[in-house]
């Protein structure tokens, strides 16, 4: 009996007044400890509050009714689990609540780093973007300054060219419409009109016989073409510049839109005057024959 009149015993105390032998006491106090509160002492000398009488007598009832170990714990649990030791309980209790606070303490201190380690990927994320974005303007714009000098250029090649067909056609820029160099050319010979029809039935245009023109006097001597508008044709005048050895040349050709009897619209040339002189209908001829061995294949 303590100061306060609470009782206490001893282990061998249990086994005497329950008249269970001591070894068996000691089984028991050691297989069901976690029901089996204590004060004080150590070894012998720990004692123990008088309730944990009935805890041995109940164990001592069911291990005579062979009961399992784990259907004796279920029994102790449910009839005294209250009874574990207030102390250790409670030592238990505050060391359970300081290793939760202790566990989300280190929890949120490793959240803490890891959003301060994603605000400063993020940053530089933001930092990268940036640089990036500074360089494709820069890229940009100087794309766009070069893009406006050639512009410019342009504008410029632009404004001479038209100063160069306005000074040589003698007035405004005139120039034959895409559908006019495009249709057939002929030379209208004994009233029957004659031209060249190549592969894949593409006919010889005005366009093709400019080109030719172009092309043979430009391999040896610096060529210059210009058009003009007059009494319903389109005149062409090619003005060919030696380069060495050889003589200057100026071709004229005069052209119409014409509507064959079978209903065809061609363009006709009306006249070719090569330094003065107009191209008799047989020298056309055999151009044309000429052409039709090399477009017509």
């Amino acid at each position: 009996m303590n100061g306060c009149g609470e009782e206490f015993v001893s282990l061998r105390e249990v086994g005497r007044r329950l008249n269970i032998p001591a070894s068996t006491v000691v089984y028991y106090k050691d297989k069901f400890s976690r029901y089996i509160p204590s004060v004080g002492g150590e070894g012998r000398r720990k004692r123990y509050p008088s309730e944990v009488l009935e805890v041995f007598r109940r164990i001592r009832e069911m291990f005579g009714k062979n009961y399992s170990v784990e259907q004796i714990e279920r029994e102790l649990a449910l009839k005294f689990g209250t009874m574990i030791n207030d102390e250790q309980e409670g030592a238990t209790s505050v060391s359970g609540d300081m290793k939760r606070v202790l566990t989300r303490l280190s929890e949120a201190m490793q959240d803490q780093t890891l959003f301060r380690s994603e605000i400063r990927s993020l940053r530089d994320e933001v930092a990268e973007l940036r640089r990036e974005h500074r360089e494709v303007v820069g890229r940009y714009r100087e794309r766009v300054g070069l893009l406006e000098k050639g512009f410019e250029m342009l504008k410029k090649k632009n404004a001479e060219l038209e100063r160069k067909i306005s000074t040589s056609a003698g007035g405004g820029i005139d120039f034959p419409p895409a559908e006019y160099l495009a249709s057939p050319l002929v030379i209208r010979t004994d009233g029957e009109f004659l031209g060249v029809q190549g592969k894949g039935r593409k006919h010889f245009s005005l366009k093709d016989f400019v080109s030719l023109i172009e092309r043979r006097m430009s391999e040896s001597m610096k060529v210059e073409t210009s058009w003009s508008r007059k009494d319903g044709t389109w005149v062409l005048v090619v003005r060919t510049q030696a380069n060495g050895n050889g003589t200057d040349q100026n071709i004229v050709l005069v052209t119409r839109k014409t509507v064959t009897p079978s209903g065809n619209t061609v363009t006709e040339i009306v006249r070719m005057n090569i330094n003065g002189n107009d191209a008799p209908e047989a020298l056309l001829l055999s151009l044309f024959r000429q052409v039709r061995s090399v477009f017509g294949g």
